[in-house]
């Protein structure tokens, strides 16, 4: 596919994000007041992002939203009890649209959903998605992705092998409330449970992004010797729980998930390094195996060394403001910025483990954001670009992209 580096000109007075929310338990009422107050708030919007609870009727807000902004694009994902914008944290249910108007830019949202390989339906979604933004041939500015869980790596490397260039990707893995698979994702034209849904942004404005975690290693680490798809088995030739067991200091369950238990303590992977000091990608733990292994929300490749991270509830709280402040670090080397608006993603496991304080959270956001229309979903896994240029899939990580006024 011959691609041709876009050149993005910034005419931000055609240009706006707005967001909008609603806490209504019937899927009508909820889906048409956020309508009714995004439309209060911005004129033909180019692209449309939704963020709902799973008990909300995709099709009905599909419905909804196509009638009401036929020209729009739109994705729409589940998030996990809840759902943050600059208006504050929601916990619980709630629908939040996300709209951007941008008479220079275009914008092509698409899902595949078949019996082929991850890798192939992400492909496939990319080409459709810019075909249906209309800029055949052109490199998108950024690539927002939000796939069903379990496959991300595959998805990551069919985006990459199809455009031949690290455009940087900004996501989260849909999510449910309880992990049972309820999960959901629509466009303007498709809906589906398992599948790969992305939206290409060509905007005529300046973009930067940053991905982090709140997280650092112990100094524990060892090699994974043995893995089975998602299943880490054996680290240095040992039962991987065994291993896993003595670095926390604590037996665990066989029986039950270990997901708020090993929140604070995830294995990383060294992703890249900063003037020799390196930065991690992370895998959160699922479940002990029976045959003493550990199911992962992450794929580990066998000879990977896997060191034993520890983050605090404190880190968790500030992390997300200091990831939206990296971006600007990153994006201002030349320019001064100005966010017309933004999209956080913010991993499930981090917000169950401080969902007391969250308001905390959409404050130090809020305040990053320079108070600009932001949404956060919560995922159950998140993608972005480091610092080093690696599109990467990890969890319990924090993603963001601000979109700029020179």
């Amino acid at each position: 596919m011959a691609i041709i580096e876009a050149t993005h000109k910034n005419k931000y007075e055609l240009m706006d994000i707005a967001t909008s929310f609603s806490a209504f338990h019937s899927t009508s009422d909820a889906v048409l007041d956020a309508i009714r107050k995004l439309k209060g708030k911005i004129a033909n919007p180019r692209l449309i992002l939704v963020y709902f609870s799973e008990n909300y009727d995709d099709a009905f807000i599909q419905q909804s939203l196509t009638t009401e902004f036929p020209d729009a694009q739109i994705l729409g994902c589940t998030s996990c009890q809840g759902v943050m914008t600059d208006e504050g944290y929601y916990p619980g249910e709630g629908i939040a649209l996300w709209a951007m108007c941008d008479y220079n830019g275009a914008f092509g949202s698409a899902i595949v959903s078949t019996n082929q390989a991850p890798y192939e339906m992400a492909r496939q979604a990319l080409l459709k998605a810019i075909e249906n933004g209309g800029r055949p041939g052109e490199l998108p500015a950024l690539i927002l992705l939000h796939a069903s869980p379990g496959h991300e790596e595959e998805v990551i490397k069919g985006i990459e092998d199809e455009l031949g260039l690290s455009v940087p990707i900004i996501g989260g893995s849909a999510a449910d409330d309880n992990v049972q698979g309820n999960w959901k994702l629509f466009t303007h034209d498709q809906r589906c449970q398992e599948g790969v849904g992305l939206c290409v942004l060509y905007p005529s404005c300046n973009i930067s992004y940053s991905f982090h975690s709140g997280y650092a290693s112990t100094g524990l680490s060892a090699i994974a010797t043995k893995t089975e798809g998602r299943e880490l088995i054996e680290l240095n030739n040992k039962p991987a729980a065994d291993v896993y067991q003595s670095w926390l200091g604590q037996p665990l369950s066989y029986e039950n998930s270990i997901v708020s238990k090993s929140s604070l303590n995830p294995l990383g992977r060294i992703a890249g390094k900063v003037h020799d000091l390196p930065y991690f990608k992370l895998a959160h733990l699922l479940k002990m195996t029976p045959r003493g292994g550990i199911e992962l929300f992450a794929t580990v490749e066998e000879g990977e060394e896997l060191f034993f991270m520890e983050g605090t509830k404190e880190r968790l709280i500030t992390r997300a403001g200091r990831v939206i402040d990296s971006a600007f670090d990153i994006g201002s080397a030349s320019r001064e910025l100005d966010p017309v608006g933004g999209i956080t993603v913010y991993c499930a496991g981090c917000m169950l483990q401080v969902q007391d304080r969250m308001e905390e959270v959409a404050e130090h956001v809020n305040k990053a954001m320079h108070y600009a229309p932001f949404v956060c979903p919560f995922t159950f896994g998140e993608q972005g670009q480091f610092i080093g240029g690696e599109n990467a899939h990890g969890n319990l990580m924090i993603s963001a992209v601000l979109f700029h006024r020179d």
